[in-house]
């Protein structure tokens, strides 16, 4: 009975989480993950030869020709399975994922943002393929948070991380430097006072750029102030928690960051900063696609760790492949989702992608990863990220949260009281469902370096 109540909760929450869907975390360069233009385009075309054909659907835009080099390979390696790979934009994906629920009209497989799988899984879109991965040699080297948001809180895996990433600070080193810093800023005492030297308002230069707008890209670019305050989703009206939101909120009030950011996507940060509106962005490891091409030698930049208040914090993005609900290509969809995550072709992809890899063993096997500065302070980052869920109700934890921070940066309420009321719809929540240890504890990407 307690199944059947969580599938319909499921439903509703995930009818509302795609009627307002805007964008995923971490997806794409400057924005793949942004696309509205409810089309879809195979991918992946020619014969199957007699095959077992197997559908996938993606949302990659910048990264589908990467996805789609190991598609050909797998096909051209071997002749018993045909992946045909089709873009579908994410809006449109989550919907039919809603639909095929109830219909059955599914692929054999899905993309999914890391956050969401628990609900969809909830909801029964994708299959249990524990007993196809768990005996898997390869599984321990994939790093627990990442791991962690392909399974229920049983344990039990529906499919398998493709790519990870993380939130850092760029700074624009130019602006900095003329107002006298030499390093970016690692305690928010510092990054305040970065904040108040560099702010130029006839200019519209402000000091810092980030996304919060009413969405879960919000929530993903918002927890990280929360947490290293001492805070988290599960304890929003805690002295903690509210300080996080505090911090944002003076920096929108004293002019010191755009009342814009309530508004804001991440492409939309991004490209303030590029534009050199901001002295300083919080920024994702997809945009180092396309920063230099952006900036175009305009300004010096240099990547740094989120500031920190007691601890220094991120939130984990990245997407996941499942086998869904009804496949009769369970074993070949099984076997296909291997080999695109063995350890060198998660280094080629993500590499290519501007993502970070979700296997320990794949960093070392692209240059970038261990040579490119950038990447080593992103690297540094996931040691600090937090996962968002696992939890079969995650869109109504995180509504919550995005909407009382929206209330606090717009003045329509105080921290304080937009905090606790945030709080009054997710405890009663995680009291009977509490979020797995590993998303509420530091250090989810153990080892990453």
């Amino acid at each position: 009975m307690k199944k059947r109540i969580q599938k319909l909760t499921a439903l509703l929450l995930l009818g509302a989480m795609t009627a307002s869907l805007l964008t995923g975390c971490g997806g794409g360069n400057s924005g793949s993950s942004d696309s509205d233009s409810g089309s879809s385009s195979e991918e992946s075309s020619g014969s199957s030869g007699g095959a077992a054909e197997v559908t996938l659907w993606h949302y990659f835009e910048h990264e589908a020709p990467d996805l789609e080099a190991i598609v050909e390979k797998y096909n051209e390696e071997q002749d018993k399975i045909h992946i045909t790979a089709t873009y579908v934009s994410r809006e449109e994906l989550m919907n039919q994922y809603t639909i095929g629920a109830v219909s059955g009209e599914l692929p054999d497989i899905g993309m999914v943002d890391s956050p969401d799988m628990a609900s969809y899984v909830s909801l029964g879109v994708f299959e249990d393929i524990t007993e196809d991965v768990e005996s898997w040699e390869d599984l321990d080297q994939f790093y627990p948070g990442p791991l962690l948001s392909c399974q229920d809180a049983d344990g039990k895996y529906y499919g398998l991380p493709n790519n990870s990433n993380c939130l850092t600070l760029a700074c624009n080193m130019d602006v900095l430097k003329k107002a006298g810093f030499e390093e970016p800023p690692t305690t928010w005492d510092e990054f305040r006072e970065v904040c108040e030297k560099t702010t130029n308002a006839a200019d519209g230069v402000y000091g810092f750029a980030m996304c919060a707008i009413g969405t879960e890209e919000g929530t993903f670019q918002l927890l990280p102030w929360i947490c290293s305050a001492g805070g988290n989703i599960d304890s929003l009206d805690s002295p903690e928690s509210i300080k996080g939101i505090q911090f944002l909120t003076d920096l929108v009030e004293d002019g010191l960051m755009s009342k814009e950011v309530i508004n804001w996507q991440q492409s939309e940060a991004y490209n303030s900063f590029c534009a050199g509106k901001a002295a300083m962005l919080e920024s994702g490891t997809w945009q180092l696609a396309d920063i230099d091409e952006k900036i175009n030698g305009t300004f010096e930049y240099q990547y740094a760790l989120l500031p920190k208040d007691e601890e220094y914090s991120s939130t984990i993005g990245g997407e996941n492949f499942g086998v869904c609900t009804g496949t009769e290509y369970r074993d070949e969809c099984v076997d296909f989702l291997k080999y695109l995550m063995s350890a060198q072709n998660n280094a080629d992809f993500t590499a290519a992608a501007a993502k970070l890899p979700v296997r320990k063993d794949a960093v070392s096997l692209n240059e970038l990863f261990t040579t490119d500065e950038r990447y080593a302070v992103f690297n540094e980052g996931m040691n600090y990220a937090r996962a968002r869920g696992p939890h079969a109700q995650w869109p109504t934890l995180s509504e919550a949260f995005y909407t009382a921070v929206q209330q606090s940066l717009l003045g329509e309420k105080s921290v304080e009281d937009a905090m606790k009321a945030a709080a009054a719809t997710i405890d009663p929540i995680v009291a009977e469902d509490p979020l797995p240890e590993a998303s509420i504890g530091g250090g989810v990407a153990d080892d990453v370096n």
